[in-house]
């Protein structure tokens, strides 16, 4: 039987998620949102290094406001930096979507610390979370500093391509 590299890395984390105990039984480890969020991620990271930037260039459009306007939303490109990135094209991958290298650096941190830990890393951010009020107040300003850059950087977007300015990579 042929296992495909993803179906391999799922059951890998499946093992990693469960562990036999005395007795023959299985006690669970997190739950199955953990494991789904680490499937999908790690099925990312394996099709942005396996796809070349040639065809992501040329894949289809799977972006439902893209569909339906014509224009770029905040994440057009996002699919394509990854691509670039996994394929050593730094400046490539900033130039398709200039929050594509970050939230892969994000989503590599958050799987090598989640694997890393057992899928507890969630449990270490819950207890900083819950810590203390300056804590939530700083990571809720943090949050919301990084969405309005992000809505401000596809607004920027949408207004490149309605104007023709041709300072963003064209998403199409």
């Amino acid at each position: 039987m042929v296992i495909s590299p993803v179906a391999g890395v799922i059951l890998a984390l499946v093992s990693v998620q469960r562990e036999l105990v005395a007795g023959g039984q299985i006690r669970r480890g997190p739950g199955t949102g953990t494991l789904a969020a680490v499937a999908v991620v790690t099925s990312a990271m394996i099709v942005a290094a396996a796809v070349s930037p040639a065809q992501a260039a040329h894949g289809p459009v799977l972006c439902p406001f893209r569909l339906a306007t014509g224009l770029p939303c905040p994440g057009c490109g996002l699919t394509r930096s990854w691509v670039a990135l996994a394929h050593g094209d730094v400046a490539g991958a900033f130039a398709l979507n200039l929050f594509g290298p970050p939230t892969m650096v994000l989503a590599v941190a958050w799987l090598v610390s989640t694997v890393a830990s057992r899928g507890r890393a969630g449990a270490v951010l819950t207890a900083a979370w819950n810590s203390s009020p300056r804590v939530r107040r700083r990571a809720m300003i943090a949050l919301a500093v990084v969405v309005v850059l992000w809505l401000g950087y596809g607004a920027a977007r949408i207004a490149d391509a309605l104007v023709g300015w041709g300072v963003f990579v064209p998403v199409g």
